[in-house]
Order: C-alpha cells, then sequence, then structure tokens
C-alpha cells in the first residue's frame, strides 16, 4: 500500500499548522511539526537541543546542517518510514529541501507531495490581526510577510520544476482548505488526471493544442456524475485530446478568468483559445460531440 506523504508550505497566518494536524489526523499518520521537534531537543537538553538554543531564543533561523540533523532523527523513526507523514515548518530553505530529497530518495522512500497554502496577503494581515492579543503595526506584520515570501519562492519553483507542488487557495474556509488537502490525497483520479494548479493548466494549455478540462469538487454531486463521461473521453480520445480535471476549492481564481456560471463545468481549448464551455450535467455524447467540434 503506498503510503502518504505531505509537506505543507504557507506564510504565518494561513493555517499550516492547524491543517497539517487535520490532515495527519485523518490519514492516521504521523504530524512532525519543526517548531515541536526544535522544542522538544531544547526541553531535553540534547546534545543538538544544546546547539539550537541559542538561535531559536535568539529569534533566528537555525542552521541548515542542524536542521537536516534534526528531521533525519525524526524520519528514522518507524512510523514515518511505514506510515507516512504529514511535514510542517521544513523546509524553509532551498538546501534544506534538496538534502531531505537526497536523503529521502537514498533509502528508499518515494517523493513527498508538497501543498502550499496561498493566501492574500491582505487578508493574511487580518488574519493575524485577529490571532494576537498585542496587535503590531501593519507595516511589521507586511515586512514580515514579504521576507516570508522571498524565502518561499525558492521552493515554490524547486517543487514546481519537479512537478511535485500543488497550490491551494487558503482563503476558502477551513473546511474547504481540509477538502482540497484531502483530495490531493487521492491516488487514483481516474483515466482524467488531475491538475494541480493554475501554473499546471498554464503549461498545458501552452504545450497542448487540443485541451479539455474539468472543473469540479469533491462536494458536488453533479460533478461526480459527470466524472465518468471525462474519464470515458479520456480513455477514448486520449491519443489526440489531452482530457483533464480541476479542483474548482484550490483555484477558485479560474471561475472569473474563464467566464464559469458553476459547477461542473468542462471547458474545451484549441491552440489556448477556450472555445467552448459546458455546463451542468450532460451526457456522454454531448461531451463527445464537442470534442468532435474541437478536432474539426
Amino acid at each position: 500500500m503506498e503510503t502518504k506523504q505531505f509537506i505543507l508550505l504557507g506564510h504565518p497566518g494561513v493555517g499550516v499548522r492547524a491543517q497539517a494536524a487535520a490532515l495527519a489526523e485523518r490519514w492516521q499518520v504521523p504530524h512532525v511539526s519543526m517548531a515541536e521537534l526544535l522544542r522538544e531537543a531544547i526541553a531535553q537538553e540534547t546534545a543538538i537541543g544544546t546547539e539550537i538554543r541559542p538561535f531559536v531564543e535568539a529569534d533566528e533561523l537555525v542552521p541548515d546542517a542542524l536542521v537536516i540533523r534534526l528531521i533525519r532523527k525524526r524520519f528514522e523513526q518507524p512510523d514515518t518510514m511505514l506510515k507516512g507523514w504529514v511535514l510542517e515548518g521544513f523546509p524553509r530553505t532551498l538546501v534544506q529541501a534538496e538534502a531531505f530529497d537526497e536523503w529521502w530518495s537514498a533509502v528508499g522512500q518515494p517523493p513527498a507531495m508538497v501543498a502550499y497554502l496561498k493566501a492574500p496577503s491582505e487578508f493574511l494581515i487580518i488574519r493575524i490581526l485577529n490571532e494576537t492579543s498585542e496587535k503590531p503595526p501593519i507595516s511589521v506584520i507586511r515586512d514580515r510577510l514579504e521576507r516570508f515570501q522571498q524565502s518561499l519562492e525558492p521552493l515554490i519553483e524547486y517543487y514546481q520544476q519537479q512537478s511535485k507542488l500543488a497550490t491551494i487557495n487558503a482563503s476558502l474556509s477551513f473546511a474547504e482548505v481540509a477538502s482540497a488537502l484531502a483530495q490531493l490525497g487521492q491516488q487514483d483520479t481516474g483515466a482524467a488526471k488531475l491538475i494541480h494548479d493554475e501554473a499546471e493548466l498554464d503549461a498545458l494549455l501552452a504545450s497542448e493544442p487540443l485541451l479539455v478540462v474539468d472543473c469540479m469538487a469533491s462536494w458536488c454531486g453533479s460533478c461526480k456524475q459527470v466524472t465518468p463521461s471525462i474519464d470515458k473521453l479520456a480513455e477514448a480520445y486520449g491519443g489526440s485530446v489531452a482530457v483533464r480535471k480541476i479542483d474548482f476549492d484550490a483555484n477558485r481564481q479560474i471561475t472569473k478568468r474563464f467566464g464559469l456560471k458553476g459547477i461542473p463545468a468542462v471547458m474545451f481549448f484549441k491552440h489556448g483559445e477556450q472555445l467552448e464551455t459546458l455546463t451542468g450535467i450532460k451526457s456522454y455524447q454531448e461531451y463527445s460531440a464537442a470534442v468532435t467540434r474541437l478536432l474539426a
């Protein structure tokens, strides 16, 4: 059985730790928090904890070498090796990401999926202000978010290049974000594979002459009725047309971009141009006819 291995990334205020804990509980796998590992190492006065303490007390980033030693020690334990895991608070730098991937592969483990919980800065500022008893100046919060974004960008690019990154719209409700994360853990999305984020969609629009995209959501009953037809399309036309699905909850910005009036919505593209959209439940014959028009 394939284990679930997920890294969650996101800005302060986006709720990464709470989502990681909920996801780990849902899947019954360990929730690994780098902040908690640091606290435990210091509290237990281990050798590595003694080295870490000055950096934590000074509110500075712990050096990569120490963080990597700590994370390896935790991941050498049987529960993470055998059950899977959800990790947050790590990596914080590209060096950490590359070192972990190299080691994890060397011990015979598959690469992890990475979910980036993304939200607008104004949304995060409001949330941080609501969560703190002492109200720091907005300029201070904004500067903190900008610095965090600068450190995050190399990681986002690194995981995108490896096709391991999914971007989740974290400005949704907690339940909606949790649902989107749970969907990423589904091992089989059928014949029509899942587009994880808008960047992946843009890449497909640029590279695939003919593209069909089913905009769906896990909670949508109508979407579930449409799914068999979309998978059938992928099987029937896979040699000439790229047929994909995209999660509406994780990519709500596409609603305005493509003028969607509801879901399920199946979009038909030719050389990057949106030629047709079928909204609501349609028969397989209607979807097949739209593909035929696309091929003409």
